[in-house]
């Protein structure tokens, strides 16, 4: 049976459809996620043939490396595209808590509001949520939150639907085929449409290259897709044209305001051996082959955890508090320096790595320490950061082992030290 919460949502829909998307025959929409920078060559081919998609941007990489900067958004902006939110950070948003994710998702929706876009269309990342996830959706403003895999493929869910209605049934649950991914071919393509009479088929991109990736499509199969599309005169709208309905303001949601760390002694995870610590992901660089494991030679208390990096070419590896709007990671002040620490034991080298969340909730690489040699007892490893740049709102730091090596650490600490040198802008 369907809830209420969707009942309500369905009605509200079905007023404000415009009448383009009610017309007989498929209506095609070209959905492409996580705002790489590649994706400006799918712009330009929906544009060549008068087509227009939906970007879901994930707000905190605009203007990291490979990643869509401000200035290509409003290119896509102008050029008629629609720019949907793909949260701040890319988390799975069942897997964080509820606060957390709301965070994200209304966060996102509104630095992508401050910078111009009118934002009315989400799409949850890992196709991950549940009623919570999708009453947060709602709550921040969005009309509709597209999911997928639940329609026909050319090899998967053969026994699925083959297009959504028009409107939803859940607009918190918009069907799709799944991923788009470099072996699709053309006919791949042409088959999602030929194969739905009526309806509606969000089509799901990520990257457009040529074998740049996994979830890659091929320009110029994505050029003769949709130069077939105009050629049969098939619908080509965007989310917002299928759903309709007003833009809705935007929901404003405290930043948190977190100065501890969370589970420093790194003795709260789950039960299997292999579990990370609560509030804590394993992160690093380079083209190395390194493994984890939680150990129960601790500093103190139980547990603590081991890298070991078996073979190095460059880079580094470490575990540090989760890249998130502050339910795990610490906020910092700008124009502030902080005294970083940690426990260790290692056979290699290591330093601090240091990382800064920048206002709009993306996460950079900040600074490192000087590198420190082997320590085969545990030792207290202490570090001054510089003052904290501007437009910087937290901090996330770990020990690094960067070259062969075992590193055990344990019982990390932060402290704000008084007034750095004021920082320049960054």
């Amino acid at each position: 049976m369907k809830s209420l919460f969707a009942i309500v949502l369905t009605i509200g829909v079905i007023a404000a459809l415009p009448a383009t998307a009610q017309q007989a025959g498929p209506v095609v929409t070209f959905t492409i996620d996580d705002s790489t920078a590649d994706q400006m060559a799918g712009a330009r081919i929906l544009s060549k043939y008068g087509l227009h998609g939906t970007f879901y941007v994930i707000s905190g990489s605009v203007g990291t490396a490979a990643h869509l900067t401000r200035a290509q958004l409003d290119e896509l902006k102008a050029a008629g595209h629609e720019i949907g939110g793909h949260t701040v950070s890319h988390p799975d948003l069942t897997k964080i808590a509820p606060d957390e994710a709301r965070r994200q998702i209304c966060a996102d929706r509104a630095t992508l509001t401050e910078w111009g876009h009118q934002v009315t269309s989400f799409a949850y990342p890992f196709t991950a949520y549940n009623p919570d996830v999708q009453r947060f959706a709602a709550e921040c403003g969005y009309t509709s939150a597209r999911s997928l895999g639940d329609l026909r493929g050319p090899r998967d869910c053969l026994d699925c639907s083959t297009a959504e209605t028009i409107p939803p049934e859940n607009p918190y649950d918009v069907r799709a085929p799944d991923l788009v991914t470099r072996d699709w071919t053309l006919a791949d393509l042409q088959s999602l449409v030929l194969n739905a009479s009526s309806g509606w088929v969000p089509i799901v991109l990520h990257q457009i290259c040529d074998g740049c990736a996994d979830l890659s499509l091929s320009p110029a199969i994505m050029d003769a897709f949709a130069a077939w599309l105009v050629a049969r005169r098939v619908q080509v709208r965007t989310v917002h044209e299928v759903m309709g309905g007003p833009v809705r303001p935007v929901v404003a949601v405290p930043p948190a305001a977190r100065t501890a760390l969370v589970n420093p002694g790194l003795e709260d995870g789950p039960p299997d051996a292999n579990g990370l610590p609560i509030c804590w992901s394993t992160a690093g660089w380079g083209e190395n082959k390194v493994t984890r494991t939680r150990t129960n030679d601790a500093h103190t208390g139980q547990w603590a955890q081991r890298l070991d990096v078996i073979s190095h070419r460059n880079g580094d590896a470490k575990i540090l508090p989760d890249f998130d709007l502050g339910t795990c990671a610490p906020s910092a002040t700008p124009g502030r320096a902080y005294r970083v620490s940690a426990w260790f034991k290692s056979t290699g080298f290591t330093q601090f790595a240091v990382y800064r969340r920048l206002a709009t909730g993306g996460w950079v690489y900040w600074t490192s320490s000087p590198p420190v040699g082997p320590s085969l007892e545990w030792s207290e490893a202490r570090w001054m950061t510089p003052a904290l740049p501007r437009d910087s709102t937290g901090l996330s730091f770990g020990v690094a082992l960067i070259s062969v090596g075992s590193l055990t650490t344990d019982d990390y600490g932060w402290t704000l030290t008084g007034s750095g040198p004021r920082a320049r802008a960054s």
